[in-house]
């Protein structure tokens, strides 16, 4: 199994930081909008097993390294939430037809 670690990081990254990104929605379309995003500007770190992760997340304990990636995804946060595409959204802004992936 091949595994792009910095999924799993970011991911963690945005559960954990996602109430004071003051997103405008915290569906899950608004919310893989995000990680997507952040994860087609980061490069990708693979390993071989999901347990290995802890190798590559250990890189990241150095408070530079951390800041970079949140930066990274505090700037995608508010791209998607600028411009939400999801249903719930596009209810609301039905004239506005916005993409950004």
């Amino acid at each position: 199994m091949i595994v792009n670690a910095m999924e799993r990081i970011m991911k963690d990254l945005l559960d954990e930081y996602q109430n004071r990104l003051q997103l405008t929605c915290t569906c899950n379309e608004c919310l893989d909008d995000i990680l997507a995003l952040t994860l087609n500007k980061t490069e990708p770190r693979y390993v071989t097993k999901e347990e290995k992760i802890m190798f590559i997340k250990a890189e990241f304990v150095d408070k530079q390294e951390m800041t970079s990636l949140l930066v990274k995804l505090a700037e995608c946060a508010k791209i998607v939430s600028d411009r939400p595409l999801c249903q719930k959204q596009q209810k609301r802004n039905d004239s506005n037809h916005l993409s950004y992936l």
